[in-house]
């Protein structure tokens, strides 16, 4: 194998070692990190519920001092409320809650079956229930998702679920780009990989993230001195940027 398609493996392989780091320490990340707060807006209790998404969120219900929280579920929507909400009426402390959460840009979330409106269907007059329809579909332009409640552990999980997705797509074009670069990679000669340089320069073949971190915490600098035929991992030149530090080739 000559030079330069080592250090194409080199580099291809140091990226996808990155890419596995990552996806490990997220993994070790959502194990150990904090329940999402999921406040219910309900009077009664409803232990059905509860059993279903404690495992997942930190449930609690609904009470006036409550200030915010990053999940709200509204199980029943009576007319009265559903009318308030859909005219931005701050007629108690529960639109009040409600609307508030809205404008922090919180999740608020309805069970389908909980639209007490519809129950009335069969009797109410066309142009009454139409009216109450109405509202509903305002609520869903105010950003109120409306779901069954067998849809809403997968509603709860969702967050968790798009951030892994960005962050492999994220790695995985990182990956790409990597691997379409390391075409690219400039011939060195024998001599000038051999060549002896002082303690301050680093002089792997493939600078990772992880080189950079370690080096950083090691010597407390915002540069770095790195041999000329080293290649730097685009998760590295990421980092590199973040901490504005200098790269000088020797």
């Amino acid at each position: 194998m000559n030079l330069e398609a080592h250090q194409q493996a080199a580099l291809i392989q140091a990226v996808t070692d990155e890419v596995m780091r990552r996806l490990e320490q997220m993994k070790q990340g959502q194990s150990t990190v904090t329940k999402k707060r999921a406040v219910l807006l309900s009077m009664e209790s409803l232990p059905e519920l509860e059993s279903m998404l404690n495992p997942h969120v930190e449930v609690s219900y609904y009470e006036a001092s409550m200030r915010d929280c990053e999940l709200l579920i509204i199980p029943k929507v009576c007319l009265q409320l559903l009318a308030n909400l859909a005219n931005g009426l701050s007629a108690g402390p529960r639109e009040r809650f409600v609307l508030t959460m809205l404008l922090k840009g919180r999740q608020v979330v309805v069970l389908e079956e909980g639209l007490l409106y519809r129950k009335y269907k069969a009797t109410a007059p066309v142009h009454l229930y139409k009216l109450y329809e109405g509202f509903a579909h305002q609520l869903n332009n105010y950003g109120i998702r409306t779901v069954k409640t067998a849809e809403l552990l997968s509603v709860c999980q969702e967050d968790d679920q798009q951030a892994e997705a960005q962050l492999r797509c994220s790695l995985t074009r990182t990956h790409t780009e990597a691997t379409a670069s390391s075409c690219t990679i400039p011939q060195v000669s024998t001599a000038e990989s051999t060549k002896a340089v002082t303690p301050e320069v680093l002089t792997s073949k493939v600078i990772t993230e992880a080189v950079v971190k370690k080096f950083r915490q090691t010597h407390h600098r915002d540069e770095i001195v790195i041999s000329k035929s080293s290649i730097i991992t685009p998760l590295a030149q990421d980092y590199l940027r973040m901490q504005h530090m200098q790269v000088h080739r020797r």
